[in-house]
């Protein structure tokens, strides 16, 4: 039967695998956490499991506090600095760093004197739960707290998040290109964040920058009398863990003369590749025409 820790990460639908091997975790560690009552998180591994679920997710840092509530959704709620309000805050600082060892390890419900049996080592082991009350008791924030003891948690750019997502992608992008061949300036845009950036490289040097949905649709509603037609195919398509890169080859009929010497009904052919980057709510943020 699954633990609240488990049921999270069903909810999430991540990969133990993927999680395990990105943490340096045993699966069976994941699984033993996901499936058994008695098997109890240290901070560390809640931290590493929980937020790499996240990311591999791709959904934002923030999400680890909507974890946190639905994993120990009955944790001690104690304030540790209840009547220091009043006081100076320089002595508010001192008695913050002197509190009762016994009072803590009451209000966060630790067992009396595991404090001292960690620092003895005779304890091994402190529990996510009571860390994360501690943290919460003291006014703190348990995300920036982990990052700053345990450091950011990056995931590396081939590692690529589950496959509904890269399908998710892939559908938007294939959506833009038949919307780019059908002239169709609207379905383009449609799965556009609003503050997108578009970026054309023409060997090796930038020739267009545009910020906006607006700006985006004025410039690509006046490039539609440049061809009678046009066309991208894709050739290849590489995922990266938040961006994803097609290959194209690109036909098109020119419908007026151009100052570069190309007449009108010439035929142009040309290579060249974009490169999508989306946002964690799956918007297209940034698009990069390379040729």
């Amino acid at each position: 039967m699954s633990t609240l820790f488990g049921k999270y990460f069903d909810k999430l639908k991540a990969s133990k695998t993927k999680v395990a091997d990105l943490t340096s975790l045993k699966r069976q560690r994941i699984s033993d956490l996901c499936n058994k009552d008695n098997s109890k998180s240290t901070p560390l591994e809640f931290y590493k499991i929980i937020l790499t679920a996240i990311l591999l997710k791709n959904l934002p840092e923030t999400e680890f506090n909507n974890a946190v509530n639905e994993i120990f959704p009955n944790r001690p709620n104690e304030d540790l600095l209840k009547g220091l309000d009043l006081l100076s805050p320089e002595v508010k600082f001192i008695l913050t760093h002197c509190l009762s060892q016994k009072q803590v390890e009451k209000d966060i419900k630790m067992s009396d004197g595991k404090i001292s049996r960690l620092a003895s080592g005779i304890v091994r082991d402190l529990e996510a739960i009571e860390f994360i009350s501690f943290i919460e008791g003291l006014g703190g924030n348990v995300l920036e707290t982990f990052k700053r003891i345990y450091g950011s948690i990056k995931i590396a750019e081939n590692s690529l998040p589950d496959a509904a997502i890269l399908n998710d992608r892939t559908n938007k992008i294939f959506q833009y290109v038949r919307a780019y061949n059908s002239m169709d300036v609207e379905n383009m845009v449609a799965d556009f964040a609003q503050d997108v950036i578009f970026k054309n490289i023409m060997n090796g040097e930038q020739t267009m920058h545009l910020q906006g949905i607006e700006e985006f649709k004025k410039q690509a509603i006046g490039a539609l009398s440049y061809f009678s037609e046009r066309e991208q195919s894709i050739e290849s398509i590489t995922h990266t863990h938040s961006s994803t890169e097609i290959t194209i080859n690109y036909r098109a009929i020119a419908a007026m003369d151009f100052p570069n010497g190309l007449k009108k009904d010439d035929e142009i052919n040309l290579e060249g590749k974009s490169v999508f980057e989306f946002s964690t709510d799956g918007k297209i943020v940034r698009l990069t025409d390379i040729s």
